[in-house]
């Protein structure tokens, strides 16, 4: 990661920035892993905190933005041309019923947490119809959330343990992943107690 971020100098940040809007039409895209590691350089000095999260939140709004115009413009016609255009649509319409009765404004804030759900809310909105100037003042506030968890994730690792950004990029990968594993566990023990 290092000789990356040396090798791309300037260009670091707009690649990231590519990255995470890609992930909104490939979820399992691992844009999250090189935001966790911009915080982590930004705790060491290397990168500009400001920078890493205006390309992160940039690049998140983006995506998402992108997203919904896909389907509410009903250009999802193109993806199925293809079996993982198919394929990708059928993981977001999972991810939609997953996501169980939230509102459509509080989903649009919420859903991003659960795997797909960042597709699934966008693609939902688009469906929907929503307005774009509401969807985008919502969408913006998931994507600076979003974007403040993994760079801030990253960031306080690399500043409390004061190991090397990339030592503290895996602690922190660690830790998103126990955090991520007792919500879902949370909301699985949930589901089933509703359900009885």
């Amino acid at each position: 990661m290092t000789e990356l971020l040396e090798d791309w100098g300037i260009w670091f940040l707009p690649l990231q920035a590519l990255l995470v809007a890609l992930t909104a039409l490939v979820p399992p895209f691992p844009a999250e892993i090189m935001v966790i590691a911009s915080g982590a350089f930004a705790s060491a000095g290397q990168l500009s905190l400001f920078w890493v999260m205006v390309a992160t939140t940039a690049g998140c709004l983006a995506g998402d933005l992108l997203l919904y115009m896909l389907f509410r413009y009903q250009l999802i016609r193109v993806l199925y041309r293809w079996r993982w255009g198919r394929r990708m649509h059928r993981g977001m319409l999972r991810a939609s019923i997953r996501a169980g009765s939230v509102t459509t404004l509080v989903g649009l804030l919420l859903v991003r947490w659960i795997p797909g759900g960042r597709a699934a809310s966008m693609a939902t909105a688009g469906i929907m119809r929503l307005p774009m100037p509401q969807l985008a003042v919502l969408s913006g506030l998931g994507a600076l959330i979003w974007s403040a968890w993994l760079v801030g994730l990253g960031y306080i690792t690399g500043t409390t343990t004061g190991a090397p950004p990339l030592v503290s990029t895996l602690i922190a990968l660690g830790i998103g992943t126990l955090v991520g594993l007792t919500i879902a566990g949370l909301a699985a023990r949930r589901r089933r107690r509703e359900a009885t």
